[in-house]
Parts: structure tokens; C-alpha cells; sequence
């Protein structure tokens, strides 16, 4: 019994690998936050190495879509991470960016070793390549999503009332508290160390800002980290964007930008990149 069930389910391996191979079933998002941001990284890190322009950022940034970008631009936004983990996923890989897009409204979160585990592992990266169960996004529940149900990306948000008012004066009472001064610190050297390693690499790094609800920017919690922002990384030493009209987009939690605006702030984004001569 034992040794049917081991043939069994080696055949099924087999064929559930065969089947990807041939058919290359379109994949969901991921089911979770955490299996996102895996499949995220383990598609840049074994198939976009070397491309043009990186973003990495925050859930903020994780709106501009792969849709809503030009070829040559890829989105290394983690939803729930700091830019710190998608900096050492940058420096880790072999091939750099010759751009790459710092989101700075959040930089003081830990850093988070276990988002990259196994991803550089020589095992793994040949077992990835060549064995497409291996991949995180052919997990079958993941296979499963396209099948029920729309892509994130097409979902529209609830924008009532209501209930945005509330998101909002939430956090308006979150972004009068300042962040923890010695996470601050310890993540302003953090970056120091990244983007020194990563400019001796030839990288040039464009720092920009996500626009948030206008009554959230000009409180504390906002307004003195971007001022330590600056001062450690000063306009002349660093490449900025120019600041977006926070009135111009819809924020249903008064933070993330709407679904529904993403494709404007897109096409704003991109333009000014490219008008700083920033692209592929």
C-alpha cells in the first residue's frame, strides 16, 4: 500500500509539472499577503534580473500595477514590507537595475530576513527553472483564482462615504504619533549602507514620494519623517521626483491609492520619469 501510494503520487507529481510546461496556466495574485509578495520576488529574482527599472516600496507602491507600466519597469513593491527588504533583494541579485525607484513615505520598518529564504538557494533556483511546481504562483490553489474570481487589479473598492470618512479619521489619529526614533535611526543607516553599495554598483536611484489623502501629509506623523528623509538625503545628492498633487487621486483608507485612480497616478508617474530622462 505504502509503495502504491509513493508511485501514485510520484505520477501525479509528474504529470501536474508536465501539464504546466505545456499549458501555462494563468495564475492568481497569490491567496495572502506573504504568498503575494513570494511570487513577486521569485518571478524578479529568476526572470527579471537585469531589467531597466525597479520600484521598490511599500503596499503604497504596490498599486502601479504590471499592467499600468511600460515594458522594461518592474514593480518590486511588497505589500507590508519595508523598501529595506526589497533593497537586499536588489543587491543580492547578480544583474542590476540601471534604475532603480525608492518609495520614501515608509522607511522606518524592520527588516524582514524570511521574505528572501530559500529564494537564492542554488537548489532551489535550478528546481524553479526547471520544475514548474516548484514555483510559487503554480501552487493549485493559486491556479484555482483566476477560475472564480477577478484579479485584484480589476476589483473595484467601495468608496462610500461612510465608511472612507472613517478609514480616514483613523488615520489622522495614527499620523499624529510619530514613529519610533531609533527604528528611524537604525533604518536611515540601513539605507546609507544600501544605496552607497548599490551607486558603487552603477545604480542611479531615484527617490519619490506616493501622494496620500492631503489632511494626512501635513500632520507629524508624515511631515517630520520626510524632513529626516531629506536631510540624510539631500535634493542635489539624490535624484527626486517631483512631488504628485495628493488632491488629483482617491484614497478609500485615506493612505492607499483608489483602484480606480491607480491608472492616472500611473501615467503621471511614468511621465515624469521619463520627462528626467528615467526609463528603459
Amino acid at each position: 500500500m505504502i509503495r502504491k501510494t509513493i508511485i501514485a503520487a510520484l505520477v501525479l507529481f509528474i504529470v501536474y509539472n508536465v501539464v504546466l510546461g505545456w499549458m501555462h496556466p494563468l495564475a492568481g495574485p497569490g491567496q495572502n499577503q506573504w504568498q503575494k509578495n513570494r511570487i513577486a520576488v521569485e518571478d524578479y529574482v529568476d526572470n527579471y534580473q537585469g531589467i531597466q527599472v525597479v520600484i521598490v516600496g511599500t503596499s503604497l507602491s504596490a498599486r502601479l500595477y504590471p499592467s499600468l507600466l511600460p515594458d522594461g519597469y518592474y514593480n518590486l513593491a511588497l505589500s507590508g514590507q519595508s523598501i529595506l527588504d526589497g533593497l537586499q533583494i536588489v543587491k543580492q541579485c547578480k544583474k542590476k537595475p540601471k534604475f532603480l525607484l525608492v518609495e520614501s513615505n515608509f522607511y522606518y520598518f524592520k527588516l524582514d530576513q524570511d521574505i528572501t529564504e530559500g529564494i537564492f538557494d542554488p537548489a532551489m533556483l535550478y528546481l524553479r527553472k526547471w520544475v514548474p511546481s516548484f514555483r510559487e504562483e503554480n501552487q493549485p490553489s493559486n491556479l484555482l483564482v483566476p477560475l472564480v474570481k477577478k484579479t485584484q487589479a480589476n476589483v473595484s473598492e467601495s468608496m462610500d462615504t461612510g465608511v472612507t470618512n472613517k478609514l480616514l479619521r483613523e488615520r489622522v489619529t495614527q499620523y499624529l504619533q510619530l514613529p519610533d526614533s531609533n527604528l528611524v535611526n537604525h533604518s536611515v543607516d540601513l539605507l546609507k549602507k544600501d544605496f552607497a553599495e548599490l551607486r558603487a554598483e552603477g545604480v542611479k536611484i531615484v527617490l519619490y514620494d506616493i501622494p496620500i489623502n492631503c489632511k494626512l501629509e501635513n500632520l507629524p506623523g508624515h511631515i517630520k519623517p520626510m524632513k529626516r528623509f531629506e536631510k540624510e538625503f539631500p535634493f542635489g545628492q539624490y535624484v527626486y521626483l517631483p512631488a504628485a498633487d495628493c488632491s488629483a487621486y482617491q484614497y478609500p483608507d485615506g493612505e492607499h491609492i483608489a483602484f480606480g485612480s491607480a491608472p492616472k497616478f500611473a501615467d503621471w508617474f511614468v511621465g515624469e520619469l521619463k520627462r528626467m530622462g528615467v526609463g528603459p
